[in-house]
């Protein structure tokens, strides 16, 4: 087990494994825990109370941090290389929110494009014009990136921030994958010259006629000639989705299956889109650069490449991880692998410490929206027998709309009693939250989501469990050892 050392200055040592030696400093009060040790095999740190480094007589160390950088994974590993010894001290994975907040300015878009569309179309029905208002955002920040890019970017930071409490920052080095990918390249593996500007798109009209011609005028669900009938270019995944007008997610459907998709009754595969989706590369290929720059102000820094990394795990037969990768790139520099650590005497008694984001505050206003509901005029129970006008989308199949309940009942006397938002509780009166670490009778997890109503906590390790029976141990901050 390794423990990561602090004096009571504040300044970092170097990492021991004398377990024997932390055990008699902490039962003697002389050091006490900071950090970790809440999981088995997660790694401690202590401060020492008694003690102050001296930094001239500390035996210089290299310790080596390799990332491997990610858009859904960041994979880091750790080692520390003395005389002709290389110890792996570290390792393991970062599941980021980069997906997850693309997601979330998406659905704001969403919601904002609704609001607006209604309230122009309200105010055309009041005065017979839609009136203009003036802009309310020029007071914004103006930033270099775009959310999806700065969440990813800081991710990167937190994690160097959370290994420079506990490694002495004057001895590292940090070993890059420098990713620069040629999305161009990835599609079509032999372009070259003038046909990176001749897109795929060159000599068509327009993208549905590229589609048509892709698609040999052929229906790609029941595969008919439609040359000479009407067609439809069809997202495979909706825009409402995260779908995009890019070639890769359209196809040419008939105009009895393009039907048959929107009322549900063929279900439109995403196996159809013909390349993946390349979010993620271009994220990376915006961010790398600005990361290279400035994470080289700081610490010394060495590139490596994709390319030196896959030849290096095939040759090796390794399995390919993002924690593999990055324990391969810190051994790696711009020419390859250091053939030098061949001869070294090589240790591997070490520690696999996985991270998760999580969100740490809740920013919605409205937690859910009421249904609009409709009672019996003489009916003293009060039994809710419909629910809105017509059916929403999403609504329990027992519960009927009141359009569905009036072909029954035609002559029925209803009391409606209207829908409403029901605004979201005070943060205050939520005691967890999610990626807390709770102690509960089966053992020490993270919180999942907590269910306020129930009184229930769901954990990603052991499932639901009763909030009686937990006890909080550490608040969310963003970044979760799991």
């Amino acid at each position: 087990m390794i423990t990561f050392v602090i004096d009571s200055r504040n300044n970092i040592g170097h990492p021991t494994r004398k377990g024997r030696m932390v055990r008699r400093l902490l039962k003697k009060g002389k050091a006490k825990v900071l950090k970790g040790g809440l999981k088995k095999g997660q790694p401690l740190l202590i401060q020492l109370l008694d003690k102050v480094f001296d930094k001239s007589k500390t035996i210089k160390v290299n310790f080596r941090i390799g990332i491997d950088p990610g858009y859904k994974h960041i994979g880091y590993s750790v080692f520390k290389i003395y005389k002709n010894h290389i110890e792996l001290l570290l390792t393991g994975e970062i599941e980021t929110r980069t997906s997850e907040v693309t997601k979330n300015l998406s659905d704001r878009k969403m919601y904002r494009q609704n609001r607006r569309y209604y309230r122009r179309k309200n105010v055309k029905r009041k005065f017979d014009s839609a009136k203009f208002r003036h802009p309310r955002w020029k007071n914004r920040a103006k930033h270099m990136f775009q959310p999806t890019h700065r969440h990813l970017i800081t991710s990167h930071i937190n994690l160097l921030k959370w290994l420079f409490k506990r490694i002495p920052k004057d001895q590292c080095e940090l070993h890059l994958e420098y990713n620069n990918f040629d999305i161009q390249k990835i599609i079509n593996p032999k372009i070259q010259g003038k046909q990176y500007q001749q897109g795929l798109q060159y000599g068509f009209e327009d993208i549905k006629a590229y589609i048509r011609s892709r698609d040999n005028y052929t229906c790609q669900i029941c595969k008919k000639k439609i040359a000479n009938e009407i067609n439809e270019v069809h997202h495979i995944i909706p825009k409402s989705k995260g779908g995009s007008n890019r070639p890769d997610n359209l196809i040419l459907l008939c105009q009895d299956c393009h039907k048959k998709v929107h009322t549900g009754k063929v279900t439109c595969s995403p196996k159809l889109i013909k390349n993946k989706d390349f979010r993620d590369a271009g994220v990376l290929n915006s961010c790398m650069k600005w990361m290279y720059e400035n994470f080289n102000k700081k610490i010394p820094i060495v590139k490596t490449y994709g390319y030196i990394t896959k030849a290096v795990r095939l040759a090796k037969n390794i399995s390919k991880t993002h924690a593999h990768d990055a324990m391969i790139i810190t051994l790696c520099n711009e020419d390859g692998f250091e053939t030098e650590f061949t001869k070294y005497t090589n240790y591997d008694h070490y520690i696999i410490v996985n991270f998760k984001q999580y969100k740490r505050h809740i920013r919605t206003w409205i937690s859910r929206l009421e249904d609009r509901k409709y009672y019996l005029a003489n009916d003293l129970k009060k039994k809710c027998i419909a629910h809105n006008r017509r059916r929403r989308t999403g609504q329990a199949k027992k519960h009927l709309s009141l359009e569905e309940y009036r072909q029954q009942y035609p002559k029925a006397q209803l009391i409606a009693k209207s829908g409403e938002p029901i605004m979201k509780q005070s943060e205050k009166k939520m005691i967890f939250r999610r990626g807390d670490i709770i102690k509960c009778p089966k053992g020490v997890a993270t919180v999942q989501h907590y269910e306020l109503r129930h009184k229930e906590i769901v954990t990603v390790q052991f499932g639901r469990i009763k909030q009686r029976d937990c006890t909080k141990i550490l608040n969310n901050h963003g970044m979760c050892v799991i």
